[in-house]
């Protein structure tokens, strides 16, 4: 339980913080954190993989339509970030989005938008493996992932693109 409320703590801290000035993860990167219960997931995707919620269609994407178009937003994530074991495929669970504003400019316009949850019941020494759909535009064709299980040492850097989707976990 008490595992549970350090992560719960982290969590919170890290959703809670977006008024800072930095952002929360860099850009097209991603962790998986293993533990005997499942893989924490923290994913940064580029806001152009969402563009079907920039209702005014200037190719930005802004708060307004972020908060308007979340739920699709939501939906496209749990569809789009997936663990396969076999036949069987995980989606994740406890999904959170996290708008990050642009760094340049005016602060309105999101150019980042970061990906936590939870893989439930996955057994890393049989065959997992991660996938991703989310490419965004060229500037932001790939997304580079690092998976760790801490407690075993294991540990592993993988880049996926819109040509490699998923890749073998360990």
């Amino acid at each position: 339980m008490t595992y549970f409320k350090n992560h719960f703590w982290c969590i919170c801290f890290l959703v809670f913080s977006v008024s800072a000035n930095a952002h929360l993860m860099v850009a097209e990167r991603g962790t998986l954190n293993f533990d005997e219960t499942g893989v924490y997931t923290v994913i940064s995707l580029s806001a152009s993989n969402f563009l079907a919620a920039d209702t005014d269609k200037d190719r930005h994407l802004s708060f307004t339509e972020f908060k308007q178009g979340k739920e699709a937003i939501f939906k496209q994530v749990l569809a789009g970030i997936y663990m396969q074991q076999g036949e069987q495929i995980q989606y994740l669970e406890g999904l959170m989005l996290s708008p990050q504003a642009s760094h340049h400019g005016n602060g309105r316009e999101i150019d980042q938008i970061i990906v936590m949850g939870k893989f439930m019941n996955v057994d890393h020494t049989k065959n997992l493996s991660f996938h991703n759909v989310f490419y965004g535009d060229k500037a932001h064709s790939s997304v580079e992932i690092t998976a760790k299980y801490k407690r075993l040492g294991l540990k592993k850097a993988f880049v996926l693109t819109s040509k490699k989707q998923g890749e073998r976990v360990f």
